[in-house]
């Protein structure tokens, strides 16, 4: 730095006595008396700080844990109103001397009756009275096809992948003594059962069930961070199905069709995963209908049929990685209509607000039950 142009202490007129005040005149003019020092106490300790000390709740996990306990109770309110229906249906058949459970066909146009109903209509509620905004959850943007595609297959392929652990979870509890539930699928016989199955399973579930896991529920959460939305819905998703096995598959595939519904922005993508694999399971359960193939050979096609996607979904994947800057360019968050959007939780913070959540805890004890219900009554 070149000091030349910055005078130094020494060069003003006044310190040098030279114009100005003289040096002992401008001591004489300061104020003969000095202002008291001021002390300040010292920071007290944690252990001694007052009882009435308020402490600030972080906005961010404060709204995250009321949100998620919010969306748990729509999942809570699925399950208890199908509960009731079904119930009040059984009661009304036995009224009418009609013999439910004997009928195969009567039980699985009873499932799919009301499964749309249940599903759909607690979210539906929940939107509608909290005036949410319909754009913010329901998105449906314009996305790369050859993306779509891809991401649909590889999708797809870890729901399929999801099978695995699933049936490991499975045999550990069949060798634990308990029998889980056999699936209504394929127990209605002849083409009308199939065609009522495939359209209520394959097409209609998909739908309502995206829409209120994935449209609701996610995008409820989204304002607290993508990573948390997808999580937390994914475990919401999962333990909707109570069954022990089904839970571990439905999680992990709860969490690929988030995944999708997320990078895409559009819903359709995640209703056609979550269509096509509920399709191959009807399809698999009336391989006997299709081919008349014994109960081995059918085993051994769906096993096949597993690989194929798995393998057809790893390669999706992986051009998925190669490929997503071209097929999926990064967008700037939406944000809802009242304008409020968070920082994003961290992992960290994202698996503390779910293990703080009371209604998460209460549905994790309704599985439990569930589960503790399979080794009792079979």
């Amino acid at each position: 730095m070149n000091q030349a142009n910055y005078p130094s202490f020494q060069n003003y007129p006044e310190n040098q006595n030279q114009g100005g005040f003289p040096a002992q005149a401008v001591q004489q003019a300061q104020p003969s008396f000095q202002y008291p020092p001021v002390y300040y106490p010292a920071p007290m300790p944690a252990a001694q700080a007052p009882a009435f000390a308020v402490k600030r709740k972080d906005p961010r996990k404060s709204g995250a844990l009321g949100t998620l306990n919010a969306m748990g109770l729509l999942m809570v309110a699925q399950t208890a109103l199908s509960f009731l229906l079904g119930m009040a249906v059984q009661m009304a058949c036995m009224g009418l001397g009609v013999d439910l459970e004997g009928d195969s066909l009567a039980m699985v146009m009873l499932s799919i009756g009301l499964s749309p109903i249940c599903t759909a209509a607690p979210p539906l509620v929940y939107m509608l009275a909290g005036r949410k905004d319909w754009n913010f959850h329901l998105r449906f943007e314009k996305c790369s096809f050859i993306g779509c595609v891809l991401m649909i297959i590889a999708g797809l392929g870890v729901c399929m992948a999801a099978n695995f652990p699933a049936a490991v979870v499975k045999e550990l509890l069949e060798d634990l003594g308990a029998r889980e539930l056999d699936s209504v699928l394929g127990q209605g016989g002849g083409w009308f059962s199939f065609a009522a199955e495939f359209l209520g399973v394959a097409v209609m579930v998909p739908m309502l069930e995206e829409f209120a896991f994935r449209g609701v529920i996610l995008s409820g959460l989204r304002r607290f961070g993508t990573g948390f939305a997808i999580g937390a819905s994914a475990v919401i998703f999962g333990m909707a199905h109570m069954q022990l096995s089904s839970v571990v598959f439905a999680t992990i595939a709860g969490a690929a069709m988030g995944l999708a519904y997320v990078i895409t922005g559009n819903l359709w993508v995640s209703v056609c995963i979550h269509g096509l694999n509920n399709g191959i399971a009807v399809i698999e359960s009336y391989y006997y209908l299709f081919m008349g193939w014994g109960e081995s050979k059918q085993q051994l096609l769906a096993g096949a049929t597993m690989l194929i996607a798995c393998a057809l979904g790893m390669t999706a994947l992986v051009l998925l990685i190669v490929l997503r800057r071209r097929l999926f360019p990064k967008k700037e968050p939406m944000v809802p209509a009242d304008g409020v959007l968070y920082a994003p939780l961290g992992a960290g913070e994202s698996i503390v607000t779910m293990m703080k959540s009371v209604v998460l805890w209460a549905i994790v004890a309704m599985v439990a039950v569930e589960t503790l219900m399979l080794f009792i009554i079979f």
